[in-house]
């Protein structure tokens, strides 16, 4: 019986010893290091869906490179106003399904994501994890964007003027514009999104507790107290 109260007061200091330690700032493993980054871009890219989902209700010409624009405007006046206005409203509509599909695409991308070194990232720039994203899974992640958008595109005749209106715009362009449409779109869209979701990164870091997250305050706590 004196054994197991002996083992049972034990186990309590040790328990309490290691509460307190916690309380104190122990460093965090490498585990928590990474799930806060994650945790924290999976805050950010919500954010920055919701403020691009708000951009988008304002037209999605808006979205379009301005040069693309000027050739759209000249296709109408050769005569091509209705199938003109057929390409911005497909556009529209299948980047408008993109974007709310984004926050999974993306979430996808961080739960697969790699560190090599969590704690640089942490100390590191405004956007520092976005960043690592980026690096990581641009391609991937236009890949999906460009593949979901050629699904809704190709439910329309678009496709069909895309060439007619990059042809023209080549002959006096020095930038030319190559590449199918979803290509064109996904590469704009998915910079856009990246963009969007380092200024919320950048936020966060300023008001990570705000997140809500124990692992995010407990990393971004005590690396704050011990940059040296």
């Amino acid at each position: 019986m004196k054994h197991i109260i002996l083992s049972i007061l034990t186990m309590s200091v040790l328990f309490s010893s290691c509460k307190t330690l916690g309380e104190l700032g122990i460093k965090p493993s490498g585990f928590e290091t990474v799930m806060a980054l994650k945790n924290m871009l999976d805050s950010s890219t919500f954010k920055a869906i919701k403020k691009l989902k708000n951009i988008n209700d304002g037209g999605i010409e808006s979205a379009l490179p301005s040069e693309i624009g000027t050739v759209l405007k000249s296709l109408k006046a050769v005569g091509y106003g209705d199938e003109v206005d057929n390409v911005t409203k497909s556009i529209g509509q299948a980047s408008a399904l993109v974007l709310s599909e984004s926050e999974s695409i993306i979430g996808d991308a961080i739960s697969e994501l790699k560190f090599t070194d969590a704690v640089a990232v942490v100390l590191g720039g405004e956007d520092a994890a976005t960043n690592v994203l980026k690096r990581a899974m641009y391609n991937t992640i236009k890949k999906k964007y460009s593949n979901r958008l050629g699904q809704e595109l190709d439910k329309t005749e678009v496709n069909k003027y895309w060439p007619i209106a990059t042809g023209a715009f080549n002959i006096f362009a020095s930038n030319k514009v190559e590449g199918s449409l979803p290509d064109f779109l996904a590469e704009r869209a998915v910079d856009g999104v990246f963009l969007a979701i380092g200024k919320e990164e950048a936020k966060a870091r300023t008001d990570y507790k705000a997140i809500g997250d124990k692992v995010v305050t407990k990393v971004f706590d005590y690396y704050s107290k011990n940059k040296s």
